[in-house]
């Protein structure tokens, strides 16, 4: 899940390495059904991490939204893992020095029914590869369903 534009990138940056909370909208369903495309996400600068947040980094020139499924050691170096909850893969892992924050609160205007059930049931999926299948079930079965209903 994508944050900000890019031309807004560097100054989110800037206010987080600041110390200051960054408010902005998402792009992208890699963190379907907590965050979709349109939701607005708040970032803490703050650093105290645990596995399960959902937390923002640098990857390239662009800002990163997935959830912290795993921290380990090697080489002396700390390494932070990260995954989408709509994704079966691990994202490569990053270092500190590239976590910007984590999110601290999610706000979204309109919601469709299909989207209250998965968030209704998401408390259940959400650590396990099994939510990316449950979605992909449930996103195939309503791309099957809407070419039902228009024939």
């Amino acid at each position: 899940m994508e944050t900000a534009p890019s031309k807004f990138k560097g100054i989110s940056e800037d206010f987080l390495s600041n110390g200051m909370d960054v408010r902005t909208s998402t792009r992208g369903s890699s963190m379907y059904p907590l965050i979709s495309t349109g939701d607005r996400i708040t970032i803490s600068p703050e650093k105290n991490l645990g596995i399960g947040n959902v937390i923002v980094f640098k990857r390239d020139d662009q800002m990163v939204c997935h959830r912290l499924v795993r921290v380990f050691e090697k080489d002396g170096m700390k390494y932070y893992q990260t995954r989408g909850d709509s994704f079966f893969n691990l994202d490569e892992p990053v270092t500190l020095n590239q976590i910007l924050g984590k999110v601290i609160r999610i706000e979204r205007k309109n919601m469709s029914f299909p989207r209250r059930i998965l968030l209704f049931i998401y408390p259940a999926l959400k650590f396990g590869r099994f939510n990316a299948f449950v979605i992909n079930a449930l996103v195939k079965l309503r791309a099957m369903f809407n070419s039902v209903i228009k024939q």
